[in-house]
């Protein structure tokens, strides 16, 4: 009992993890985050109903009737505490990879474009079919869609507990439980992270570059210096752990990248394969052909005819020479 409760940490030491947390959170995601948590405190604290939600939410009837800009203000209203607290757990670690790998503007760009608009376009094309115009939705759901189909894109083929591929799928269960009547919602984030993380939209969006030469003019040049802006040029390809499934071996979810491309290479510079064979003109000696390993990333994956062979002699027993 005593041992067990020394394996409980300190109330000072959760509070100093938490506020580590918050503050390498990045510049665009701690801005979501606030968003959706002022509004939705300021609509429970001050409102006996939901005006807020009422007024952001995306209401196929009145889009239709001219309020236009609920397609983009739909994913910053939340109508419930429980679907507002979900949707941070798993959005904040995500958005954090996903802002860290292709840097703030872009993933500002990405958002607003492909995960708030396109989805949001999605859902308005179904209710014209479906007859679902009075069903309005909120929330950071459609982009938690979005950024997990892109997660479970770059950890594909990784060792986990769940199997990247089915993330999605488990986060579908859990978001049904939750808001049942938002299902389409849900069905059009996962389409738009679908075609965005296997490249489908390339004329929408622009290159690396294209957003590089925007951060160095006014006004984003004044944001580069904000505490959490990441820079186009400083991206780097990598992800955290969803924290419902962390993995042992990762010492630190918001410090270890995983898909790191330097680690790849040194892995694959360390990996070999090695393949004796029999034929050889000394007796005592044995050529050994070293294969570098075929474990690297999809687009730099060598085909096996274009493997390199490199003939690497080992001595037999120098005792045996002599005799000869």
């Amino acid at each position: 009992m005593t041992e067990a409760r020394r394996n409980i940490p300190s109330f000072t030491t959760v509070t100093s993890t938490f506020k580590s947390y918050i503050f390498s959170l990045p510049l665009l995601t701690t801005t979501i985050a606030c968003v959706a948590i002022v509004l939705y405190t300021v609509s429970a604290f001050l409102f006996s109903t939901t005006p807020i939600f009422d007024a952001l939410c995306l209401k196929p009837d009145d889009f239709f009737d001219g309020q236009v800009w609920r397609l983009l203000t739909y994913p910053y209203s939340h109508n419930s505490l429980g679907q507002l607290l979900f949707n941070l757990l798993v959005f904040l670690p995500l958005s954090t990879g996903i802002e860290h790998t292709i840097g703030t503007v872009e993933y500002s760009y990405v958002l607003i474009t492909i995960f708030t608009v396109l989805s949001g376009s999605l859902y308005l094309l179904g209710s014209l079919i479906f007859q679902y115009k009075n069903v309005g939705i909120g929330g950071l759901s459609t982009w938690v869609f979005g950024v997990v189909v892109w997660e479970s894109r770059e950890l594909a083929g990784s060792e986990r507990e769940v199997p990247s591929h089915f993330y999605p799928l488990v986060l579908l269960l859990v978001e049904i439980m939750l808001e049942t009547k938002w299902i389409a919602s849900y069905l059009c984030g996962l389409f738009v992270g679908y075609f965005y993380a296997f490249g489908y939209l390339p004329r929408i969006l622009p290159s690396s570059s294209f957003f590089a030469n925007l951060e160095s003019k006014p006004p984003l040049s004044n944001l580069v210096n904000f505490r959490g802006f990441i820079k186009a040029e400083n991206g780097r390809r990598g992800g955290w752990w969803l924290p419902l499934w962390n993995d042992d071996s990762v010492e630190d979810p918001l410090e270890s990248p995983i898909n790191n491309t330097s680690n790849a290479d040194e892995q694959n510079q360390n990996d070999t394969i090695q393949v004796a064979r029999s034929s050889s003109p000394d007796p005592h000696s044995t050529p050994v052909f070293v294969v570098p390993s075929s474990n690297t990333t999809r687009s730099n994956s060598p085909t096996p005819e274009n493997v390199p062979l490199t003939a690497v002699p080992t001595t037999g027993d120098p005792n045996s020479n002599e005799k000869n």
